[in-house]
């Protein structure tokens, strides 16, 4: 099983591959006027200087931010500078170190505060981000209060409170507030969200229309947003089962920032889906060396297993539940998601279900939903996973994924005429989705 960072996840900020790609530099071709790429012709390429740059311009800025605060005593503003220049290295770097050190500066800036006062929308981004749907309502309610609060600023709460929304599944409120944040505010953000809204409620050529726009909307030299645009772009060919146009969009992604490793290990998760594994190992060794994330571990135990390697598998699984249990104990609710797909494909069985639950409990939006039941069929708990994916099913929002997780509920409840046209809609949306 492919594993997929999640959509809402990815998209819930606008960002600002390593070393190897499966031909990430070469001509970047797209739908409108260049032909599909050969992925035949898929090779390595070392493009990580873009990437490497980026964090180091990043480094001397917050250099610059940290030296400037330390002078600036009691401006706590200089100190939400700081914290939002780490939050943005942390969406790079993908480290939680990185959200740490953010929130450590917040932290600093609210004793600098007086009451009343302080980076209240800074500190709702850095929880949102982490998924501490709890925390954010109240911040943005505090932010809402103030006075002469402009409509850039009246867009920036409306959207957080639509992503709050998706998170805990509703997404007929969602999509009333991100539509309202693009009425006030119509930028590359509040466009990107609408766009993130339409895909996950099945409008994919909606979405692609708002993305391109938010695309030729970014002004300056901001690479990574514009290949984080990409990226989503990429992600929705991806759902679709249209793998040469997903990896066009990598390629435009890593045109802009290459060496950036979310667009790495998409392109890796292509050269799975089209045969060329061994491409996908060496990208997934180089991604595992620079980030220590146990996603791409469990995409090398998944090839080692694939291959018949049970004693390789077996070393980045047990590397792999280390290192999710760690982050599971530093940032819980950050990890809850991640650490899941893990122990949904590995087991134990009772921690998959352990951290299913908690996942739900906390942002009951259609992935928990369907990682839920997944994790309660493999407890043995049918009409368990069939009231939760009911409740996804009543949603308005539309995945294939979530579509194929509710065939396979059905057909274990015995309802196999159910199962036959849940399946059939999900081949509808991604008729590859069987061969994933």
């Amino acid at each position: 099983m492919l594993r997929r960072l999640a959509p809402l996840t990815l998209a819930l900020t606008l960002l600002g591959c390593g070393n190897a790609g499966c031909n990430p530099t070469q001509d970047q071709p797209t739908k409108q006027s260049k032909p599909k790429p050969d992925l035949n012709r898929l090779v390595y390429a070392d493009g990580s200087a873009p990437f490497i740059n980026a964090l180091s311009d990043l480094d001397h800025s917050i250099t610059s931010a940290r030296e400037r605060a330390n002078v600036q005593t009691k401006s706590w503003l200089a100190l939400e500078k700081l914290a939002g220049l780490y939050l943005r290295r942390a969406k790079l770097s993908g480290s939680y170190d990185d959200y740490a050190k953010a929130e450590q500066t917040l932290v600093e800036a609210f004793a600098r505060a007086p009451a009343g006062t302080g980076p209240v929308l800074t500190r709702a981004a850095l929880n949102l981000s982490m998924h501490r749907v709890d925390r954010v309502a109240a911040d943005l309610d505090r932010m809402a209060a103030s006075i002469n609060v402009n409509k850039p600023t009246q867009a920036v709460i409306a959207g957080m409170r639509g992503d709050l929304a998706m998170q805990r599944g509703d997404y007929a409120a969602a999509g009333e507030l991100i539509a309202l944040a693009l009425e006030l505010d119509r930028n590359t953000t509040t466009l990107s969200r609408q766009g993130l809204y339409l895909w996950q409620t099945g409008d994919y050529e909606g979405a692609e229309a708002l993305y391109r726009e938010a695309l030729a909307g970014i002004i300056g030299d901001v690479p990574d947003s514009r290949a984080w645009v990409h990226l989503q772009l990429g992600l929705m060919d991806l759902d679709r089962g249209r793998y040469e146009d997903a990896f066009a969009h990598y390629r435009d992604g890593a045109e802009q920032l290459s060496g950036w490793w979310l667009l790495d290990e998409h392109i890796a998760e292509i050269c799975v889906l089209t045969g060329r594994t061994e491409q996908a190992r060496e990208l997934y060794e180089a991604i595992v060396a620079r980030t220590d994330k146990g996603e791409f571990m469990d995409a090398l135990a998944e090839l080692a297993q694939d291959r018949g390697d049970e004693a390789e598998a077996k070393q980045w699984i047990d590397r792999s539940s280390a290192r999710f249990e760690a982050e599971l104990i530093q940032f819980p609710e950050a990890s809850y998601g991640h650490a899941l797909g893990h122990f949904l494909e590995f087991g134990p069985t009772e921690r998959a279900l352990e951290l299913a639950e908690a996942n739900h409990r906390l942002r009951p939006n259609l992935e928990a939903k369907r990682d839920l039941a997944t994790a309660r069929i493999g407890a043995g708990d049918i009409a368990g996973a069939k009231a939760v994916i009911d409740e996804a099913l009543a949603m308005k929002a539309k995945r294939p994924d979530v579509l194929w997780t509710a065939a396979e509920v059905y057909a274990k409840s015995g309802d196999d005429p159910r199962a036959a046209e849940l399946r059939a809609a999900a081949l509808a949306i991604n008729p590859k989705l069987a061969s994933e």
